[in-house]
């Protein structure tokens, strides 16, 4: 898949910010990284701003999201086209990291799902969302 392609595939957006941007703008992300065994299948690829993927680096998806809240949710809302199989791993990933509710229960709402967009919607369900700081009446 050529990038403007897999940009005009996922409308000009970052998966990550969820910015539209012109196509000088962005670039195109390896949800697994080449480095680590990821290929360029159209699965694996998504459009990514310059500046989002500047900020996840050579790093797993899941480290990243892990860390960004915002991040992750706008991911697993936009990246409707990446494989099942990568955001299954990425799934599990994060409920061994804690940075969803239910862990268990979302690994297994997850097994055996085939669609992307059935596993991204699991995922967004166990989603933790962090209180915001002084909302619990320090």
């Amino acid at each position: 898949m050529n990038r403007s392609a897999l940009f005009a595939r996922d409308g000009y957006r970052c998966v990550y910010c969820g910015e539209v941007q012109d196509e000088e703008h962005l670039s195109v992300d390896h949800v697994q990284p080449r480095m680590r065994g990821g290929d360029g299948s159209q699965g694996n690829l998504v459009t990514a701003c310059r500046g989002c993927n500047t900020r996840k680096a050579g790093r797993s998806l899941a480290d990243f999201l892990a860390e960004e809240p915002e991040t992750r949710r706008n991911f697993f809302t936009l990246a409707r086209y990446v494989w099942p199989r990568h955001l299954r791993s990425v799934a599990e990933e994060l409920a061994r990291r804690g940075a969803v509710a239910s862990p268990a229960e979302l690994v297994e709402g997850v097994r055996g799902l085939r669609s992307s967009e059935a596993i991204a919607d699991v995922v967004q369900i166990h989603d933790r969302v962090a209180p915001e700081k002084g909302s619990e009446g320090e």
